[in-house]
């Protein structure tokens, strides 16, 4: 009977240890492989998380500490995209020959060829704009120049004709198409304030937009290839022609750019002016110092006694905005790529606890140079732990900067060095956690159970049998 007893308890515990606990062990490191990715808690989390702020034409950060007799303007960061400066900002305003940057971002997004694709000079390029006195770059009719030739028109003296020309030759003789093809590209930027009804910018009512749209289309331009190479020059020479016999030279608007100009900064590196009694002086331009790039749209500017009194009060504007913004603000890091900035418990890798991550990307924001280093506020999305095996590049986590609880960027968080699994401490860990799972506890209370019962009713049979012995001895 004990021989009975004791073979099928070895039995179960032969069975437990060969099918059961595998399993257990098995379930536990499936388990917490997945807990490498699937675990997102929130560590250094404030108490009351900033609202990630997903508006591109969010208030701006900063106010300028002094007023200026400007209609609108804003000014973004090229680098992060911050709004740093802005003063109404989606009014409608009238652009005048602001208009010929979306002229040209639409010729440059339309044309394959810009020095192979060439454009005669029409009659009816000349009777919209007659009467103006409006610029031009002294294109007679029957001329024929490339459309590269006429961008640098449009760009530099702003000439209307070469607007117009552009307009009938991409609108396929209508200018009406070519003006729906402008907005319908200015919508795919996200311009919802424009609407424009001429390639050049001369005043019509049903002709606006606002400082926010012409943001957008001056960085679409900024970021079209060749665009700035154009919009930077400053005098340009026009070839010899049907109705030039020598070549001639063309200038830029932009007094900004120029050396010899009461109104010279260095860091103004092209774009556009625009300039109407509706509309006032406008200009658009990109500021460049120190690396950083920045592109301030500054439009319905009017002479005003607390600024050099001048007929091109947007360039006294644009002064006033950037000599103050490059002496009291710069672009700050908020991260290093050298330095780690957070650590997770590393399982199963020999003589290392923990696993130290660090930024796969800079991120930077537009601050105060009186900013103190901790002015960033950073929210982690990491797990709570990770198991070797690990490479170095593999991506552990997230982290996010913020600035006055609006979001600055998010950037992954990698380990940079790899680590491999130490089998001994894999099996030690993995039974110590086997023995101590709630499924394991659970196992053994049933077998032992099963072998309480099996013994009671062990003992059950064997008190009967011997009863029915003694019963079978008295009947003889």
């Amino acid at each position: 009977m004990k021989k009975k007893l004791t073979a099928f308890a070895m039995a179960i515990l032969i069975a437990f240890s060969v099918v059961i606990l595998p399993f257990a062990v098995s379930a536990e490191d499936t388990a917490d492989e997945n807990s490498k990715t699937e675990d997102t808690s929130q560590e250094n989390t404030q108490p009351d998380t900033p609202q990630i702020n997903t508006s591109a034409d969010s208030v701006a950060r900063y106010q300028l500490p002094f007023d200026m007799n400007v209609a609108s303007y804003i000014l973004v960061s090229l680098d992060t995209g911050e709004v740093i400066f802005e003063k109404n900002s989606h009014e409608k305003r009238t652009p005048a020959s602001l208009t010929k940057l979306l002229t040209s971002y639409v010729a440059m997004k339309y044309t394959k060829d810009l020095d192979g694709t060439m454009v005669t000079a029409k009659q009816k390029d000349f009777d919209e704009i007659y009467g103006y006195n409006s610029s031009t770059a002294d294109i007679r009719k029957d001329e024929t120049l490339s459309m590269r030739q006429l961008l640098y028109a449009m760009l530099l003296p702003s000439a209307n004709e070469a607007a117009c020309m552009v307009a009938n030759h991409i609108g396929n003789g209508s200018r009406s198409n070519f003006c729906m093809l402008m907005n319908t590209e200015a919508k795919k930027l996200g311009a919802t304030d424009t609407n424009f009804s001429n390639a050049h910018g001369l005043f019509t009512d049903n002709h606006y937009t606002s400082a926010y749209d012409m943001y957008l289309i001056a960085k679409a331009c900024y970021e079209t290839p060749g665009f700035m190479d154009i919009a930077t020059t400053s005098i340009y020479q026009m070839p010899a022609n049907t109705r030039h016999a020598q070549p001639y030279n063309i200038f830029s608007t932009i007094k900004m750019q120029s050396k010899s100009s009461p109104f010279y900064r260095s860091y103004v590196k092209g774009m556009k002016t625009g300039s109407l009694p509706e509309a006032g002086h406008n200009f658009i331009s990109v500021c460049q110092k120190n690396g950083e790039s920045y592109l301030l749209v500054v439009m319905g500017a009017f002479a005003d006694g607390n600024l050099l009194t001048s007929n091109l009060p947007a360039f006294d504007a644009t002064s006033a905005i950037m000599d103050y913004f490059f002496n009291e603000f710069s672009l700050k890091p908020a991260n290093s790529l050298e330095s780690p900035v957070s650590e997770v418990k590393l399982k199963y890798a020999k003589g290392v606890d923990n696993l130290l991550v660090y930024p796969k990307s800079e991120v930077y924001s537009v601050l105060p140079n009186s900013a103190e280093e901790n002015s960033f506020q950073k929210i982690f999305n990491l797990p709570k732990e990770v198991s070797a095996p690990v490479k170095a590049g593999d991506t552990i986590g997230s982290v996010s900067y913020y600035i006055a609880d609006s979001l600055v960027g998010t950037t992954e968080l990698v380990c940079a060095e790899s680590y491999e699994r130490d089998f001994i401490i894999f099996l030690v860990e993995k039974l110590k956690e086997a023995l101590n799972s709630l499924y394991f506890r659970v196992v053994v209370i049933v077998t032992l159970v099963l072998i309480v019962a099996f013994i009671i009713f062990q003992i059950y049979l064997g008190k009967k049998y011997e009863k029915m012995q003694k019963i079978h001895r008295r009947t003889k």
